[in-house]
């Protein structure tokens, strides 16, 4: 029988704020309903005329047509059902999918989220993967939900962009992206090469690791190289998203000279 973790996966995800639902727009997230307080109804009724929206030109002309049944809502009703702790008016039901993971490891460019636990943390990643042109995330067992609302306000509403896998072992993940002929690199402060010796190729993947303990002996032993980020004294360790997006950028310039 087929492991269920192999099927695409589906199901409804609550984005909240302005900023994440615009981002969830603009990655061609399709909105079952949006809740906003009266004053910010007009931000996403689809009646709008195209100026009626800040955004409308990030956007795009057919975003009205991803937006299902807009409800206003007074403030003292919308924002107790808030997650994040100052609400901010906007509360939507997003569809997502996941991908399989077959098709995650096809891109060329990806990043592995292995047990990162905080949302918020999790969720930097996927933005500045988005930012930096990555095709696909993959989250390990016992990383936070990336479908939560908090990573989705930590990704400001991009994680609807690139291909999604959740729910793998480490030891599956970096099997299926060796086999598709990714290098696989991870962070570490005394990795063998530094970024500006950091080897070129077609498949490139990063992997994350936790943020207290990181990367699993899994890891370690399943990846092909170790990078250091310099780091002045007396400065030893990086916030692991802002670690992530230095990495990132550095695989992303090493895609465009390659």
């Amino acid at each position: 029988m087929r492991d269920r973790r192999q099927r695409d996966a589906t199901g409804l995800a609550v984005v909240e704020g302005p900023r994440a639902v615009d981002g969830a727009l603009a990655s061609g997230a399709t909105l079952e309903a949006v809740f906003a307080r009266p004053e910010l109804v007009d931000r996403y009724a689809p009646a709008s005329t195209p100026d009626a929206h800040p955004d409308a030109t990030r956007l795009g002309p057919g975003y009205p047509e991803r937006i299902g049944a807009i409800h206003p809502v007074p403030a003292d009703e919308l924002d107790p059902l808030a997650d994040a702790m100052n609400p901010q008016g906007v509360l939507a039901i997003a569809r997502f999918a996941d991908a399989l993971l077959s098709d995650a490891v096809s891109a060329e460019r990806v990043v592995v989220l292995e047990a990162v636990r905080d949302p918020g943390n999790a969720g930097a990643v996927v933005r500045s993967a988005v930012a930096a042109g990555f095709g696909a995330v993959i989250a390990t067992e016992g990383t936070t939900d990336l479908w939560s609302p908090k990573a989705l306000r930590g990704a400001a509403g991009l994680t609807f962009g690139p291909m999604v896998s959740r729910g793998h072992s480490t030891s599956e993940v970096l099997d299926a992206l060796a086999h598709a002929g990714h290098l696989r690199v991870r962070a570490a402060p005394d990795g063998e090469v530094t970024l500006d010796d950091l080897p070129r190729s077609d498949r490139m993947t990063l992997v994350v690791g936790n943020e207290a303990h990181g990367p699993s002996d899994d890891a370690v032993a399943s990846t092909d190289i170790a990078v250091a980020i310099p780091m002045q004294h007396p400065v030893d360790s990086l916030n692991v998203a802002v670690a992530a997006a230095v990495l990132m950028y550095a695989m992303r310039a090493q895609a465009e000279n390659h």
